[in-house]
């Protein structure tokens, strides 16, 4: 994802579709024995788009770092 920054393309984690796999099974044709677990939607951000962004939480408030320098 963060490659795919770098060219300028914007992406998303796409875990659901392990719900739907018989329906991407009609599109990928997988093997009998796989099923696609998850993907990758990649693509163009539409920056007029509304909707509604969810703000990251501070890394402070949800990493604890242990050891490192000085320690």
């Amino acid at each position: 994802m963060l490659l795919l920054r770098a060219e300028g393309l914007h992406s998303c984690p796409q875990m659901a579709w392990s719900v739907y796999h018989r329906t991407v099974a009609e599109v990928v044709s997988p093997p009998k024995e796989l099923i696609l677990f998850g993907g990758l939607s990649v693509g163009f951000e539409d920056a007029s788009a509304a909707y509604a962004r969810i703000d990251r939480a501070p890394l402070a408030e949800t990493v604890t770092f242990l050891g490192g320098a000085g320690s």
